[in-house]
């Protein structure tokens, strides 16, 4: 009963923020993204996220909190902050990246609680579920008006609602505008900077190379890269590689090398998880039904 009234509540959040995208938007078919934008909104917040620990690390931008929550505010601030420059042309709108991201990790825990697996207290990310609840009160703080009704479906009390607006959000911009302000790139200097490149190496599966050839065609990567390159005056060159990884499912950016290296198989698990948020929103069937297209889902 739980975690059906949990799925419930989840499932009446995401309807009632893709229906504001849709009301901006006045288009009733962007109420939904399809299972190849759903992956590409998580690949863009993914880069953002891994973007951040390069700035971090490269900059050396002291950090007093788990450098994880920062690199998560982080990439939700870069796509809550409207820039005209950051528009994503044929692909997802920035609320849209933020909203499926948090959607992922929401999912996530849902799979977590199903599967029943051990709850990894010692990692170094926030719960699943937590990441969720976090990058909802950004999105409420970012426009309180607008996301009113976030307040109301996850049920969060009215002092931390203020706190979303006042703390968490206000203090996340504070920090992003910062750092730009400190560590922007001037236009008219001629100091050295580094540049930011894009490598798709050849996928190994005919998934990854749909995969690849999505992303590749949404241009996700190298608008990042034109917009790190612009903003910030970095140190040293960067890369980013899509790549397969026999480490499984994850990005991570790797300071020797200088790249935030992009799995194939963290793409694919994108997919999954769009697949698995169907199954779990599913209304009217007993969690035995929602076991099995689960199952079938993995197959």
């Amino acid at each position: 009963m739980l975690v059906a009234t949990r799925r419930i509540i989840y499932f009446m959040v995401w309807l009632y923020a893709c229906s504001v995208i849709a009301n901006e938007s006045q288009d009733a078919s962007s109420q939904e993204l399809a299972g190849e934008q759903f992956m590409v909104a998580n690949t863009l917040w993914t880069l953002l996220h891994e973007t951040a620990h390069v700035v971090i690390d490269e900059l050396d931008i002291p950090v007093i909190a788990s450098e994880e929550d920062v690199a998560d505010q982080l990439a939700t601030i870069a796509l809550l902050g409207h820039n005209p420059n950051f528009d994503l042309p044929d692909s997802v709108t920035q609320i849209e990246s933020v909203i499926a991201a948090a959607t992922a990790w929401r999912v996530e825990w849902e799979l977590e609680q199903w599967e029943g697996a051990e709850v990894a207290y010692w990692d170094s990310h926030s719960l699943s579920i937590q990441r969720f609840y976090h990058m909802m009160c950004l999105l409420y703080g970012n426009d309180p008006d607008k996301y009113e009704a976030v307040q109301e479906q996850l049920g969060l009390p009215y002092e931390h609602v203020l706190g979303c607006v006042d703390a968490e959000y206000e203090r996340a911009h504070r920090a992003v505008k910062w750092i730009i302000d400190t560590y922007g790139r001037q236009q008219d200097s001629a100091a050295p900077h580094g540049n930011v490149s894009v490598v798709y190496e050849k996928p190994l599966t005919d998934e990854h190379k749909k995969i690849a050839a999505t992303i590749n065609k949404a241009g996700i990567a190298e608008l990042v890269a034109k917009h790190v390159e612009g903003t910030l005056a970095m140190p040293n060159d960067i890369t980013i590689v899509f790549t397969s990884c026999f480490s499984g499912a994850t990005a991570f950016w790797h300071s020797e090398r200088k790249e935030i290296v992009m799995c194939y198989e963290l793409l694919a698990r994108f997919l999954y998880l769009y697949k698995a948020k169907q199954c779990l929103e599913m209304k009217g069937v007993t969690d035995e039904k929602i076991e099995a297209c689960l199952a079938r889902t993995q197959n």
